[in-house]
């Protein structure tokens, strides 16, 4: 495999996480059981499941917004490099 097509490959990869914004780059174990008021006082009934929501949306945040910038710097990285090899 030569270096052109390992940067198209890697031009790909982050154009996906750069497309859905972050979110093609969460852990998979990363999940409605992931819940940070598990055992809490406040993990029962109604407000339970309201505050798992939020937990899943606030871990699914600080998880993506890195990815987002580290592979917006890679796609910059790559398309520059990709520039300098093509004729």
């Amino acid at each position: 495999m030569t270096r052109l097509e390992e940067l198209q490959m890697q031009r790909k990869a982050a154009l996906i996480v750069v497309f859905t914004f972050g979110l093609a780059a969460v852990p998979i174990m990363l999940n409605w059981k992931s819940n940070i008021f598990a055992g809490t006082s406040l993990d029962k009934g109604g407000l339970g499941f309201i505050l798992k929501i939020v937990s899943f949306l606030l871990l699914t945040v600080i998880c993506a917004i890195p990815a987002f910038v580290i592979y917006l710097v890679k796609l910059i990285y790559s398309q520059i490099e990709i520039s300098k090899l093509t004729p």
